[in-house]
């Protein structure tokens, strides 16, 4: 059973210490690698932004970071999404990624944006077998991909 938890305060060390090949892909402009200590970071330096753990069967398996800004309630833009490398198998990553959605769309979310490291093609593939098309976009941060729920 996949749960979500806010990061916080007893679980915030262990999402840190979740990893993934995909951790060693330069995903910002200055050539620095992205992990899960800089997402939480710039999380919580915008209160738009969510940082979430991901747990199955009590484990910690993966990590999401989501943004929701007043001035578009109904769409989600999926920033970063990862389960560590140890649980990336038995459908797991497909599991919490229809579990995220799921969540999403409880809280009236009606379109979702999923940037994606222009590198990573397992999270294009993943994106993509749920219904998500390139908007076209690319920059910096990503590819984006949309998807109406």
């Amino acid at each position: 059973m996949i749960k979500i938890k806010a990061v916080d305060e007893q679980n915030i060390l262990d999402v840190c210490r979740l990893k993934t090949g995909q951790d060693t892909i330069p995903e910002t402009g200055g050539g620095c690698s992205r992990c899960n200590a800089i997402s939480i970071a710039e999380a919580t330096c915008h209160p738009e932004m969510h940082s979430n753990a991901i747990y199955q069967n009590n484990a910690l398996i993966g990590f999401f970071v989501y943004q929701r800004t007043e001035s578009e309630p109904d769409t989600a833009v999926l920033c970063r999404f990862m389960l560590d490398d140890r649980f990336r198998e038995h459908g797991n990553e497909e599991k919490a990624f229809a579990h995220i959605l799921r969540g999403l769309k409880i809280q009236g979310v009606k379109t979702v944006i999923f940037v994606v490291a222009n590198e990573n093609e397992s999270a294009k593939k993943l994106c993509c077998s749920f219904g998500f098309r390139f908007t076209g976009e690319t920059d910096k941060t990503g590819c984006r991909y949309r998807s109406e729920l």
